[in-house]
């Protein structure tokens, strides 16, 4: 069944990762992806939201990131940035004024609208959630959809609290007369929607909208989408955004080609992993400039405290030593002598411990069987100690690459050390996952999840995360994935 594409696209919800410690992707392979360079388009958030003042800050949630924020002061707040093209965002208001401790819960204040060029303005006496929104006409135009679609959202709500009463009734007959009217109401619910697409072919809501009917749906029927994208203007298409979802397309359609002489199931399934992969390059491209982005940022304002937390941001929770102990260097002495520079200094120098070019730290842990191993009884060996979890789903997405390099190598003097981060509960699924991953390397653990000892001496703060160690004890390289783990292996082993 079609999804409620009013509901869908409008309500639908922003997702932001803001939790430590964070397991993080495998990055993109060697296919070459283009990447359209925007003219940046200059925006500013105005408001004035009761009385609210410090500590509390609003966020604005952009291209998946909360990189833009500002305080309020008696309830006054501005926003200056720029983005790549005209979009729907979220904005949040955190009377606390921290985020982290903020995002996910039920009560969060916050408003979605398009950000685009100019000046845009939020007034309410008590929330920005209340608040009425002046100065983007493209925000106006899902107002007016959203009102003209008040009636049939109203038989929705009806028909839900019969469902409830059926539900509690448990009369099958009255559920599927009810289901059968939901099925009417969604199909009208999404022809308005299809409708505002095709008679606003040059409004970026229309963009938005086709794009949402593929991320937000688990089954997207492209055969419906791909028609609606190509009616849109060409100067839509054209867009950072257009382009990029015509390139998604354009993937679906080469899948569908490739496979157009196997079943419905087997085409689908197809289609799915080809866009699965087009995704995970596309994110890894744009990761990575943003993280440019973050770096120049701090080069060329080694004055500011804030560029301390762009390089925290850029560098990650798994920095590589030498290039960032550089551009912390490259700050001022002020920023450095800051309790914050200073506690972030003392981490590197932790770090250092582990970095590439150090002897590793010996270290001895028990096997499932209950067998004492120690690093020190691979030397003369090159070893791959991998710190995984049988809950990490990229540390479990990561292991086959991983056995087929043991396969390739594991006779010509190389071996793998597991590491779990599994706690003392979740023995069972860490002992299920070695066997359902077919692990045939030795695996160690304390079960200790974050605290275990071997991961606070490697200093890990993320998984998957892997230290390559030669037969002399000596780290030469760090967090290998996919084709650099075998290339690197390669060159180091003839």
């Amino acid at each position: 069944m079609k999804k409620h594409l009013l509901r869908l696209l409008l309500l639908a919800p922003f997702v932001a990762q803001a939790q430590a410690p964070i397991s993080y992707e495998a990055k993109a392979q060697n296919k070459k992806v283009e990447m359209p360079t925007p003219a940046p388009i200059p925006f500013v958030l105005k408001g004035k939201i009761g009385k609210v003042d410090a500590p509390a800050r609003v966020f604005l949630l952009l291209d998946g990131r909360f990189d833009n924020s500002a305080p309020l002061h008696n309830g006054e707040f501005e926003l200056k940035g720029t983005t790549d093209t005209p979009k729907q965002v979220m904005l949040l208001l955190i009377p606390g004024g921290d985020l982290y401790k903020a995002w996910g819960r039920p009560s969060v204040d916050r408003t979605f609208f398009f950000l685009e060029k100019g000046t845009t303005a939020f007034t309410s006496p008590d929330s920005l959630q209340n608040a009425t929104i002046t100065g983007s006409p493209l925000t106006a135009e899902v107002e007016k959809f959203r009102a003209a679609g008040k009636p049939l959202d109203a038989k929705f709500m009806k028909l839900e609290a019969k469902e409830k009463a059926a539900k509690q009734a448990q009369s099958p007959k009255l559920a599927s007369r009810l289901q059968a009217k939901r099925k009417t109401l969604l199909e009208k619910s999404n022809r308005r929607t299809i409708d505002f697409i095709k008679t606003h072919p040059n409004s970026y809501v229309s963009l938005d909208w086709v794009q949402r009917m593929s991320s937000s749906n688990p089954n997207p029927n492209y055969a419906e989408i791909i028609p609606l994208f190509d009616a849109l203007s060409p100067e839509l298409r054209n867009s950072v955004d257009g382009r990029k979802y015509g390139e998604l397309l354009q993937v679906v359609k080469e899948a569908t080609a490739a496979n157009s002489t196997k079943s419905p199931e087997e085409q689908k399934e197809a289609i799915v992993l080809a866009v699965a992969k087009h995704k995970g390059e596309l994110a890894f491209l744009y990761e990575e400039r943003r993280k440019k982005r973050l770096i120049t940022y701090v080069t060329t304002h080694p004055d500011v405290p804030a560029s301390l937390d762009s390089l925290k941001e850029a560098v990650g929770q798994v920095p590589d030593y030498e290039k960032t102990t550089k551009l912390y260097n490259a700050l001022s002495a002020a920023v450095r002598n800051t309790p914050a520079g200073k506690a972030y200094g003392e981490q590197l120098e932790r770090i250092k411990l582990v970095a590439v070019g150090q002897q590793a730290p010996n270290f001895t842990q028990q096997t499932p069987d209950g067998r004492q191993v120690s690093l020190a009884d691979y030397r003369g060996k090159y070893v791959l100690v991998d710190f995984w979890a049988s809950w990490c789903g990229p540390c479990r997405a990561e292991n086959p690459n991983v056995i087929k390099v043991y396969n390739q190598f594991k006779d010509k003097n190389f071996d793998i050390l597991g590491v779990s981060l599994d706690k003392d509960q979740a023995r069972e699924k860490w002992l299920k996952a070695i066997q359902d991953d077919k692990l045939a390397w030795t695996q160690v653990s304390d079960l200790k999840g974050w605290e275990n000892q071997v991961a606070l001496l490697y200093r890990v703060q993320a998984i998957p995360q892997n230290f390559l160690i030669d037969p002399s004890g000596k780290i030469v390289a760090t967090n290998l994935r996919g084709e650099d783990l075998h290339a690197t292996l390669s060159k180091l082993i003839k």
